[in-house]
């Protein structure tokens, strides 16, 4: 059937085409159908009926009619179409069955191509989530969604990488880890990602000093030439995983097979033989507990052995915000500080040197987190971030006063005197959210006392940063309705000598640590 496009200003999640009710009837096509829609390209739609198209027309989507290769006023060519044979591995796996390697594949295939709904995806993540997969079901999943991008040979080997699962703010370490690692000579390509439900992501505030988006060639004679990066995982890179994100956002559910399968894929897509992987556990969290942090630990582990790659995890505290900022000129400015004057905020400092440490280990060193110190405190580490931000387009001197957050600010006070007892993440993320962080660069909060602190009455407490009044008042009352710090006399437990709790290292990592330690090397 030969349907007239119409202009259309709607913006729609996945695609559809409105269609007259005598024309679906004349098609035999209803709302549970699909069409394929045909200009100078083909592209499969959902169906969706109305009185007010007339016959003979149809309301298409400016991104369809993209994806066409068509233009208002063009004829296209709608026709049924067939449910896609990946429908079948859906349904076989929300009844518990076990897909194989071709049934992953066509289903990644189709949700690239677009020939799968929204709620379809759902489906299948849903059915992750009730029928346990097997490790070797994730594997194919693994395989499959970074088949679906490029994939990068960096022409080296060993290939390390570091991965934080996030749920605790201002975790500002990246570019801290990476920097000490690649001054080593090893070579750690490090993708990011921008925030989804937080106030800042990685990338967003590496955005605010040096390009993160980099493409495949931009990132291959970056690694080449510094040894690292800290670039964002663009499309490049299993982009089948951020469709899948896309589905999944609006239910709120990430399942922990679909979960590995798209932090491994990126890994797989760039080569990484070595991960460190950062399990922040505890209230606010994806992992509420030790006892999840150990089993989704081995899961990791067991998932790399059958990838190829030598996993390790550890698992750090997550009970208040890593450093002093939340939002993303913030804590580019405190990253940047910390490697300029060689110190600064312990969690950040031991968190970083911690991390980095492993993964020295990881490549042979035997005190790993001294050596990763020793870098950090001798500016070795301050000197290849610089490398690494001219590699990616920033400046070369490159310093934290360069950068300048929001002009309108907002002090909030200790109503009482005390200790602070705790400070609430999820609300210092939301008060940082509604200065109007991460969209707002200059937006966040910086803490100016942390948990274990004397304060008086009086004294700030947090300092709320914004790019204009409207947004700060909105922070205001977010900050008002909320408590996002208790102070009292109660006393404080100690701080633990160490952001890192407990290290889960690979089979073969944990018989050579047992192997030194016996005295026999």
């Amino acid at each position: 059937m030969k349907l007239k496009a119409l202009h259309s200003g709607i913006i729609v999640s996945e695609p559809v085409v409105v269609m007259n009710g005598n024309d679906c009837l004349k098609l035999g096509v209803g709302l549970t159908d699909r069409v394929r829609i045909t200009g100078k390209t083909a592209a499969v739609a959902a169906v969706v009926i109305s009185d007010y198209v007339s016959e003979g027309t149809a309301i298409v989507p400016g991104t369809l009619l993209l994806k066409c290769g068509s233009e208002t006023g063009d004829e296209l060519d709608v026709a049924y179409s067939e449910p896609p044979e990946s429908i079948r591995s859906i349904r076989k796996k929300i009844n518990g069955g076990k897909l194989e390697k071709e049934e992953f594949d066509s289903i990644i295939s189709d949700i690239m191509a677009g020939n799968l709904s929204e709620k379809e995806i759902i489906a299948l993540v849903s059915s992750f989530s009730i029928n346990n997969s097997e490790l070797g079901e994730i594997a194919y999943l693994t395989r499959s969604m970074a088949e679906t991008g490029a994939v990068l040979d960096l022409g080296v080997r060993p290939v390390f990488d570091f991965h934080s699962l996030g749920g605790v703010p201002g975790n500002k370490i990246t570019p801290i880890v990476v920097s000490i690692v690649a001054s080593e000579g090893l070579v750690i390509p490090k993708l990011s990602s921008r925030a989804v439900s937080s106030a800042c992501g990685t990338s967003d505030y590496v955005d605010t000093f040096c390009d993160v988006e980099l493409s495949s060639e931009s990132l291959l004679k970056a690694v080449r030439n510094t040894g690292g990066v800290f670039a964002c995982g663009n499309q490049d890179y299993a982009p089948v995983g951020e469709k899948i994100i896309k589905a999944e956002r609006p239910m709120g559910i990430d399942p922990r097979p679909t979960m590995m399968a798209s932090i491994m894929s990126k890994k797989v897509a760039l080569g990484t033989t070595h991960l460190l992987v950062d399990i922040p556990y505890g209230k606010g969290t994806k992992i509420p507990d030790m006892e999840s942090a150990k089993d989704f630990s081995d899961n990791l582990i067991d998932l790399g052995t059958i990838l190829g790659i030598h996993v390790e995890c550890a698992v750090s505290r997550a009970d208040q915000p890593i450093g002093r900022t939340i939002g993303p000129v913030l804590e580019a400015r405190e990253c940047i500080e910390a490697l300029e004057n060689r110190g600064g905020d312990f969690s950040v400092i031991d968190k970083a040197c911690g991390m980095a440490g492993i993964i020295l280990e990881m490549a042979g060193e035997r005190d790993g987190k001294a050596r990763a110190t020793e870098i950090f405190r001798s500016g070795r580490a301050h000197e290849k971030f610089l490398e690494i931000v001219e590699a990616q387009g920033g400046n070369p001197r490159l310093s934290s006063s360069d950068l300048v957050p929001g002009s309108v600010t907002k002090d909030v006070h200790a109503k009482r005197s005390g200790l602070v007892q705790m400070i609430d993440n999820p609300s210092m993320v939301a008060i940082a959210k509604g200065a109007g962080a991460p969209g707002d660069t200059g937006a966040g909060v910086m803490l100016l006392h942390k948990t274990g602190d004397r304060v008086n009455k009086g004294d700030v407490l947090f300092r709320i940063y914004a790019e204009n009044q409207g947004k700060l008042e909105r922070a205001i009352d977010s900050a008002r309705s909320r408590r996002p710090m208790y102070v009292s006399e109660d006393p404080v437990e100690p701080v633990p000598e160490s952001m890192i709790v407990r290290r889960i290292p690979s089979k073969e990592m944990l018989d050579l640590i047992r192997f030194r330690s016996s005295g026999k090397e």
